[in-house]
C-alpha cells in the first residue's frame, strides 16, 4: 500500500482494545490501516528508498529530510518480491534499524514484509514499545503518539531480519490538529464502552 522491551515513562499501558484499522494503548494509537492512520496524523514525509544500487549502506543520505540512520547496518536491498511499491526497500540483517530525527516525531509508520515492532526513545529513554506487526495484517503499520520522539529502532522479534519498503513520519504545523483526533479516537473507544456498559445492565 503505497501512500504519495518494557515501556518507561507516560506508557506503562494496558491493552485497551482493536476496532477498525488500530487499537489503543494508553498514548499511543497502533494502526493497520494506512488511510485511517493518514486521515489520524498531518502532513508526513516519505522516504521510498529508490535511487541507490542494491548493497548501499545508508547512514546520512536523508539528512537533509531530518533524519539519520544510526543502526549501522542498514543498506538498500532492490527485490521487487518483499518491496512490491518500488522494487526497492532497506534492509538490516539481524539487527535493528534505528532512525534518529532531528525534530521530535508524534508519527511514524512503514510499509513492510514479515514482522516488525516498533520503539520509542525520547532523549535516550524508551517510552513505548509496540505490538508486533505481521503483514498477514496487511503490510502497513503505522503509530500516532501524544509524546514526541526523536529516535526510533525498527526490530524482527527474535532477531529477525528487518524490512522496510517505505518509511513516513511527521511532526505536526501550529494548532496540534492530529492531537484533537487522537484525543477523538480515544473517547470515541470511551463512549462506545459506555453505551455497552449500558446496554448490558439495561438487558
Amino acid at each position: 500500500m503505497r501512500l504519495g522491551k518494557t515501556t518507561t515513562g507516560f506508557v506503562a499501558v494496558a491493552l485497551l482494545a482493536w476496532w477498525g484499522g488500530h487499537r489503543a494503548l494508553g498514548g499511543v494509537i497502533e494502526f493497520t490501516d494506512p488511510l485511517e492512520w493518514q486521515a489520524a496524523v498531518g502532513p508526513f514525509t516519505t522516504i521510498d528508498f529508490t535511487g541507490f544500487p542494491d548493497g548501499t549502506p545508508i547512514t546520512d543520505q536523508y539528512a537533509d529530510l531530518g533524519v539519520l540512520f544510526v543502526g549501522g547496518n542498514e543498506h538498500i536491498f532492490l527485490s521487487e518480491n518483499a518491496f512490491p511499491n518500488d522494487g526497492a526497500g532497506l534492509n538490516s540483517a539481524f539487527a535493528d534499524i534505528v532512525t534518529q530525527f532531528d525534530t521530535p516525531q508524534l508519527w511514524i509508520a512503514v510499509d513492510f514484509p514479515g514482522l516488525i515492532q516498533f520503539e520509542l526513545f525520547s532523549g535516550g529513554e524508551l517510552i513505548y514499545t509496540s505490538s508486533v506487526f505481521d503483514d498477514i495484517l496487511g503490510p502497513f503499520a503505522g503509530l500516532l503518539s501524544t509524546e514526541p520522539f526523536d529516535m526510533v529502532a525498527l526490530d524482527g522479534p527474535a532477531g529477525l531480519t528487518v524490512n522496510i519498503d517505505d518509511l513516513f513520519f511527521g511532526v505536526p504545523g501550529p494548532g496540534g490538529l492530529p492531537l484533537l483526533a487522537l484525543g477523538s479516537l480515544f473517547s470515541t473507544r470511551r463512549r462506545r464502552s459506555g453505551l455497552t456498559a449500558a446496554a448490558s445492565t439495561e438487558d
